[in-house]
């Protein structure tokens, strides 16, 4: 009778662990990536000044919607000209073209952009700030709380995304996410957070936060991700999107548990979605002692939501790929083998072979990845 019940209860255990083992495998896909083009961007005409200030072009966005390079920086710029801009594909690094502005007042309006989206059936472009901006008994501020869209094509016409037609900003949206991020030590709502990723699947808009804390000088580092359900609705023959009110954190990913070697601090800057392989990019990167780097990782929509890991992508010798002097902001999807990396160097001349980048000028980076036939991991 021990005997028997001895094995009943090995067996019990065997196939408990092997039920919780399955549920735990990843189903993303890894992959090796190599540094295939470098190079940099002209954001506009050398000499450009704001209040007798050079302007540097501090890019933290971008977008290939198959034709043209949609980018922005995160500073102002003069009159006449636009925070975001158009590129064709073709003329990346030719500092011959110059860049069509988007030089409506909506876009100029908003401030501190911080990455693009698209959605899955190409219809819809959106663009946000960075939300890590607010003064009391003020509406000074609120451009740093908006989110833009625009029908693919149609970028004439960006409206705010809003709970209606007629607010500029999007400032109905901070005290929601403040509330979501709420912890023990700010139990009624985050003070300060910032947004640096979005993404959008067929039904939901995904945010990435950096930042998160009392203040902008004392804040924690993250890589956390939360997501919303969005809609389309007619308004006098305009698609609208609207927002439900079911807002959630989906992945709270711990860099420095995953991968202890890796250097430190290392916080979310951008997080896309990718219709080839249907998953996941984000890139961390980092600015500390002088020091600029980032790194890539990927994750499928099944892990992400499980709140998984995120898989660090490596080159083929299996080191961790990641671009070094150079704080990548946010990425884009060229094809089904290639991405695009734009960096926000700050005001550094960081440079790309032997050149040295100047203050109206961007550095970016092209991968070439290329997804690895594994079996399922842990």
């Amino acid at each position: 009778m021990n005997v028997r019940f001895t094995a009943l209860f090995l067996t019990t255990l065997l196939l408990s662990y092997g039920c919780k083992t399955a549920k735990t495998l990843s189903t993303t896909t890894p992959f090796t990536a190599t540094i295939t083009d470098e190079g940099f961007i002209n954001c506009f005409t050398a000499g450009t000044t704001l209040n007798n200030q050079p302007v540097w072009c501090e890019a933290s966005a971008v977008l290939y919607d198959g034709k043209n390079l949609f980018l922005a920086n995160d500073k102002d710029m003069p009159a006449g000209q636009s925070p975001v801009f158009t590129k064709p594909l073709a003329t990346l690094g030719d500092s011959t073209k110059t860049p069509v502005y988007l030089t409506q007042p909506t876009f100029s309006a908003a401030r501190k952009y911080e990455d693009f989206a698209r959605t899955p059936d190409g219809k819809f472009i959106l663009l946000t700030t960075a939300f890590d901006r607010v003064k009391e008994g003020s509406h000074d501020w609120d451009g740093y709380n908006t989110i833009l869209y625009w029908r693919s094509g149609d970028e004439q016409h960006p409206y705010v995304l809003a709970p209606d037609n007629t607010s500029t900003t999007s400032m109905s949206y901070r005290q929601q996410i403040a509330k979501l991020l709420a912890d023990a030590a700010f139990p009624g709502g985050m003070p300060y957070f910032k947004i640096e990723g979005l993404a959008a699947t067929d039904k939901q808009l995904l945010f990435g936060i950096r930042e998160e804390g009392k203040s902008y000088e004392n804040f924690s580092y993250k890589a956390k991700v939360i997501s919303v359900t969005y809609r389309i609705e007619k308004h006098n023959n305009v698609d609208r999107i609207r927002l439900a009110n079911d807002w959630r954190i989906i992945n709270n990913f711990d860099i420095t548990a995953a991968h202890p070697e890796l250097p430190k601090p290392l916080a979310l800057s951008s997080l896309e979605y990718d219709p080839y392989h249907n998953q996941f990019w984000m890139l961390t990167s980092m600015e500390a002692n002088g020091k600029l780097d980032a790194y890539l990782w990927t994750i499928s929509a099944s892990d992400l939501y499980a709140n998984r890991p995120f898989t660090l992508v490596r080159d083929t010798k299996g080191q961790p790929l990641h671009t070094p002097g150079h704080k990548a902001e946010d990425l884009t999807p060229l094809d089904a083998s290639r991405l695009l990396l734009i960096h926000d160097d700050d005001r550094a001349h960081t440079t790309v072979g032997t050149q040295t980048r100047q203050p109206n000028q961007a550095a970016y980076t092209i991968i070439t990845v290329s997804p690895q036939k594994t079996r399922m991991s842990r």
